[in-house]
């Protein structure tokens, strides 16, 4: 368990099933995190957890704040040769603009760095989610390159943001 001043990243319970299926029905936020929204009932999310957990290169937790859970951070493709992870952060409309996403992205790189010595993360957005793209931005990714016309969602093609973040003093060339 990682804890901050406002969240604690931890490991999912099956308690949590209920709020991970309520994230994975909001079709409109699976739509902003490039995802093919399908109803997803209580097992079929539950099988997901599980498929992750079991996956040795990812990492997944569980945001919670108040006492509440209000999303999840995931860390895909985890390389540990190469010291690179895939980046994933999901949280619920009522957790947004209060911090919540900066501080867990915070635990998550140390995390990163201290548990798998990861010394970059990178990510995907869409290119219209100006809201996320501005977020990462603010906390040190940086654009690397678009690709055009790329993801199909709602009858068209839409540009995707690539962006990473060096974990370390390295230099970014």
């Amino acid at each position: 368990m990682l804890s901050g001043t406002k969240v604690i990243l931890r490991p999912p319970e099956d308690q949590d099933l209920p709020a991970l299926t309520a994230l994975r029905n909001d079709v409109d936020l699976q739509l902003l995190l490039m995802s093919q929204p399908r109803p997803n009932t209580l097992a079929r999310v539950g099988s997901w957890v599980a498929d992750l957990l079991a996956d040795r290169d990812s990492a997944f937790f569980v945001i919670e704040s108040g006492k509440r859970v209000c999303g999840f951070l995931q860390i895909l493709r985890l390389n540990l040769l190469h010291g690179t992870g895939e980046l994933g952060l999901c949280l619920d409309d009522a957790a947004q603009g209060h911090g919540i996403a900066a501080e867990a992205l915070t635990l998550a790189e140390a995390y990163a760095r201290a548990v798998f010595n990861l010394r970059k993360l990178t990510l995907q957005a869409l290119s219209s989610n100006t809201r996320a793209v501005r977020f990462y931005e603010k906390e040190g990714f940086r654009t690397v390159g678009i690709w055009r016309r790329h993801f199909y969602q709602r009858g068209e093609f839409r540009d995707v943001t690539l962006m990473e973040k060096f974990l370390s003093d390295e230099p970014a060339q």
